[in-house]
């Protein structure tokens, strides 16, 4: 294979710095970064919810006090009608008028009354949000700080890495490198890996186990390499 020293002397170092980088991913400070982001998050949501409750309630409340008001005038206004006729009929019918009235009253200050224990639990519920979210703030700027400075200490070494990286870059055939990166992207490392002996020098396994076809071994004679019908792997002979 064209280049392959450079290309295994590429994989080498990339592996070196893939390890680098893991251990700053995966350190206790990144996931513990990750949870506080999330309760925060979490916190964040129920603000913004229980602030469209109280909206809904406070919407609510005044189209209850609009609708007493209503109420409180047609009453006005039926109790008058009631004051000056002599009709009896005409003022059962009033009479009738008016207690549909205080139904709809009682029932929306049935209504209000339930309103209220959802506001009271909305309030608490906004001062939870609210305090969670400034400790998670908190505690999440804290670990921030420490990851950073642990990612500060790693610099040096990245940089390095990564200098002797692009010095390489160049010498690699770009469609192999194509096939490594997009490889490597799937967190498979090696990419790029010898054939392995199945034990008779007639046949060849991969790095993941699997023994290569009679077409694919073929092609790893033929041409030096093939890849793996299994892992996807680029082996090399």
């Amino acid at each position: 294979m064209e280049n392959l020293e450079k290309l295994l002397e590429y994989q080498k170092i990339d592996i070196e710095l893939r390890k680098v980088l893991d251990e700053i991913e995966r350190s206790d400070d990144s996931k513990k970064l990750e949870q506080a982001k999330t309760e925060f998050n979490n916190a964040k949501a129920t603000v913004t919810e229980t602030e469209k409750a109280a909206e809904s309630i406070i919407s609510f409340y005044n189209n209850a006090l609009a609708f007493m008001e209503e109420c409180d005038k047609r009453t006005g206004e039926l109790a008058e009608k009631m004051d000056k006729t002599e009709d009896i009929d005409e003022q059962r019918e009033l009479a009738a008028q008016i207690e549909k009235i205080r139904d709809k009253l009682s029932e929306l200050e049935r209504k209000l009354s339930e309103r209220s224990d959802r506001a009271d639990k909305a309030i608490e519920a906004y001062r939870s949000g609210q305090e969670r979210g400034k400790k998670m703030r908190a505690v999440y700027n804290n670990i921030k700080e420490r990851l950073a400075q642990f990612k500060k200490e790693k610099e040096p070494k990245i940089n390095e890495l990564t200098k002797k990286l692009d010095a390489i870059k160049p010498s690699i055939p770009a469609d192999v490198f194509e096939i490594y990166k997009a490889l490597t992207s799937e967190r498979k490392y090696p990419a790029f890996v010898p054939a392995i002996d199945a034990g008779d020098k007639k046949h060849f396994r991969c790095f993941c186990g699997i023994e290569l076809s009679q077409k694919t071994q073929s092609e790893l004679l033929d041409k030096g390499r093939c890849r793996c019908e299994n892992c996807r792997r680029i082996i090399y002979k």
